[in-house]
């Protein structure tokens, strides 16, 4: 009597549970691969905004059919503090419901990048401004570029090399610094202040500087070295301490 009670009260539960179960199937969603891949697309779409070039990305390991109870959810793409989006990376997609992450997941991607950057055509000196005829542009991968490079030869404009760079080198930012205001070797007007008395002559400066650095000047009259302060475009003003000189 016992055990048909029992099996009285499991078939009473059954048709329950099979509510309960068609209930949960009703109200949750499957999340299909395509979704997640367009969730990412669009997030690296976002990352390179105002950068040249268009990627060339590869879906490699992308989850399917992910189970949730929810029937309406968000994705998020999970971002990092990486400057650079390429290469192989994984990126997590956090899958919102209700307010709440309901589910995490990791999609693989290969990002692989291009770019029309700058060539030495010729061998470049060091501290030399390179012309339209010492460069020019090829169209590379840049995947596996960690360095920044140089495009377009606008992007030379006001800069020198710091280093001999040889021929068929690519044109790394690294590479160059910005021209200084004045350039050991250069010819400079030299302002001599003694108190309220200005004189002017010229000289040699032997040092590279900007606007308010020290440097030294030797002078083109009497070859004597002076330090003087850059105060222009080739303009080195030196200051004598009348006070000094008396004694």
């Amino acid at each position: 009597m016992t055990r048909n009670g029992h099996t009285v009260a499991l078939f009473h539960w059954v048709p329950v549970l099979l509510l309960a179960a068609v209930s949960m199937a009703l109200g949750g969603t499957k999340i299909p691969a395509i979704e997640l891949e367009q969730a990412v697309r669009q997030f690296l779409d976002g990352q390179r905004e105002g950068n040249s070039g268009h990627p060339e990305v590869t879906f490699r390991s992308v989850p399917d059919n992910i189970e949730i109870t929810a029937s309406a959810y968000h994705l998020h793409v999970a971002g990092d503090s990486r400057t650079e989006w390429k290469g192989a990376i994984a990126v997590r997609v956090d899958i919102e419901a209700d307010g709440r992450i309901v589910h995490r997941c990791m999609v693989s991607v290969l990002i692989r990048t291009y770019a029309d950057v700058l060539v030495a055509e010729k061998a470049i000196q060091r501290h030399a401004e390179p012309g339209p005829d010492d460069v020019r542009t090829l169209r590379l991968e840049t995947t596996l570029i960690q360095r920044r490079v140089l495009i377009g030869s606008s992007s030379l404009e006001g800069l020198r090399s710091r280093q001999i760079i040889p021929r068929g080198s690519i044109l790394y930012e690294d590479l160059f610094e910005r021209i200084p205001m004045v350039q050991r070797g250069e010819r400079v007007k030299v302002h001599v202040r003694s108190g309220a008395v200005m004189l002017y002559t010229e000289g040699i400066v032997q040092d590279d500087g900007d606007r308010g650095d020290l440097v030294t000047v030797e002078l083109a009259s009497r070859h004597d070295r002076i330090r003087g302060r850059i105060d222009g475009e080739k303009c080195v003003t030196v200051q004598v301490d009348v006070g000094k000189e008396k004694r």
